[in-house]
C-alpha cells in the first residue's frame, strides 16, 4: 500500500477532501493532471480562468483559496444586454421599474431559501445529497424543477429578465429554461451577498500535504483484494485502502463505468487586449442574456479585458485589434443538465466527490469533505 488514501483529482473537491484528512493526521496523496482544476489562477497574468469569484458564505472554499478583496459592482458602470437592440444600464429606468420585484426576490432569498440552504450544506458534510434531499423536500423540489418555472411561481419575471437571469447565465453558461431552480438559487446568492476576487497558490497547498501531490493522469481504477489500485497514463500505479474519485464528471463516469450522470455546460474564459466596439460603449462591465453566445465582459484596472462565453466566439465582433493573451476552454465547466443524483458512497472504501450533484466551488468542496468524513468515521 502506497498511501492510506488516494484522491484522484485536484480540483476544489479533491483538495478539500485531502486537506480535511491531512488536518486529522491521516496519510493522503492527490494524483491529478492539474492541481486546482477549475480553480485556475494565472499568477503572471493575475487572472482566474475558471471560477472567477467566491461568495461570503463559502466557508470550506476559503480554506483553499486566498481572498484578494471584495468585487464591487457599480450599477452606473454596468450594461445589461437583453437583445442586440435592448441594452440598458444597471441604474436605468428599466431597472428602477423592476426594483419591487428585486426586493421581493431578496426577501425570499434571505428569509426562505438561504437559511434552509445553509442548513442543507452543513448536513451534506456528513450525509449524502440523496439523503439530505429527503430532509429538505423544498430543495429537492427545486432540484427537479426548471428555474424558469420557479421565476414564474415567485412572480419575479421582470427583474430576472432584466438582471438576475443574466447573472445566473454569467455564472453557469446555462439557458434559464434549462437550468434547474436549485442551481439558479445557489448561484444567484451572489446578487444578495458580497462576492470576492481570489487567487490560488498551488505550491503553498502542496506544502500543506507534505508534497504528496502527484501530477499524472489516472486512466484505470480496479479492486485488488482489500486495496484499491489506480494506474496512470504515465505507466505508474499506486495502491491505497481508501479511494476518492474527484475528477470532472465525464472522467469519473468513464473511470467507474457509471451509466448516467448530469451533463456539463461548456465555458470559455479569455483575457485579451483590444479596443471595445460600440456594443461595449458606456460601461466597463457587460452582462448578456442567454440569447447571446458571449456571456460577460469586464474591463480590468490594467486596461485588459476578461471575456466569458459559452463557446469560441469571434472577438472581432466586440473588439478592434483584439489580441488574445490567454484563453481556457472548459468542455466540462459545470454540470447543470439533468436531474440525476449521483451516489457518493460508490463502493466499499470508494467515494465520488465533485460538483455533479451541485454546482460551484462550495458544493464541490462540501462533497470532498463528506468523503473525508466517511473515511474518518465521522458519518
Amino acid at each position: 500500500m502506497d498511501f492510506e488514501t488516494i484522491v484522484v483529482g485536484g480540483g476544489i473537491a479533491g483538495m478539500s477532501c485531502a486537506l480535511r484528512l491531512k488536518e486529522q493526521g491521516r496519510d493522503v496523496a492527490i494524483i491529478t493532471d492539474e492541481l486546482g482544476g477549475r480553480v485556475n489562477y494565472d499568477k503572471d497574468l493575475d487572472s482566474n480562468f475558471g471560477a472567477v469569484f467566491f461568495m461570503e458564505n463559502y466557508t470550506l472554499s476559503k480554506k483553499i483559496i486566498d481572498s484578494k478583496g471584495p468585487l464591487v459592482a457599480k450599477l452606473n458602470n454596468l450594461k445589461l444586454h437583453s437583445t442586440p437592440s435592448k441594452v440598458f444600464k444597471g441604474n436605468s429606468l428599466t431597472m428602477i421599474l423592476s426594483l419591487p420585484q428585486l426586493l421581493k426576490f431578496q426577501r425570499f432569498m434571505k428569509n426562505d431559501f438561504m437559511p434552509e440552504y445553509a442548513r442543507y450544506k452543513k448536513d451534506c458534510e456528513t450525509m449524502p445529497v440523496a439523503e439530505a434531499f429527503k430532509k429538505y423536500p423544498n430543495l429537492s423540489r427545486y432540484f427537479h424543477m426548471r428555474a424558469s418555472d420557479l421565476i414564474k411561481e415567485l412572480g419575479i419575471d421582470k427583474v430576472c429578465d432584466n438582471f438576475v437571469s443574466k447573472f445566473a447565465y454569467a455564472c453557469t453558461g446555462s439557458k434559464i429554461d434549462e437550468l434547474n431552480a436549485l442551481d439558479f438559487l445557489n448561484v444567484t446568492q451572489g446578487v444578495i451577498i458580497p462576492l470576492y476576487d481570489f487567487s490560488f497558490d498551488g505550491e503553498s497547498f502542496t506544502r500543506k500535504l507534505d508534497g504528496k501531490v502527484i501530477l499524472d493522469t489516472i486512466t484505470a481504477v480496479e479492486r485488488e483484494g482489500d486495496l484499491w489500485k489506480v494506474a496512470s497514463a504515465g505507466g505508474s500505479s499506486w495502491a491505497c485502502k481508501y479511494l476518492v474519485v474527484a475528477t470532472t464528471g465525464l472522467v469519473t463516469q468513464k473511470l467507474l463505468g457509471i451509466e448516467e450522470i448530469r451533463q456539463p455546460t461548456r465555458l470559455v474564459s479569455t483575457l485579451l487586449e483590444g479596443k471595445p466596439k460600440n456594443v461595449l460603449d458606456g460601461a466597463d462591465a457587460h452582462y448578456f442574456s442567454d440569447r447571446f453566445d458571449i456571456i460577460a465582459t469586464n474591463k480590468r484596472s490594467d486596461g485588459r479585458f476578461n471575456v466569458y462565453s459559452r463557446t469560441q466566439i469571434d472577438y472581432g465582433e466586440y473588439f478592434d485589434d483584439a489580441k488574445v493573451l490567454h484563453s481556457r476552454d472548459w468542455p466540462e465547466a459545470l454540470f447543470t443538465y439533468g436531474d440525476v443524483i449521483q451516489v457518493q458512497d460508490f463502493d466499499e472504501n470508494l467515494w465520488i466527490a465533485g460538483d455533479i450533484n451541485g454546482l460551484g466551488l462550495e458544493p464541490a468542496a462540501i462533497s470532498g469533505v463528506y468523503a473525508a468524513n466517511r473515511i474518518l468515521g465521522v458519518c
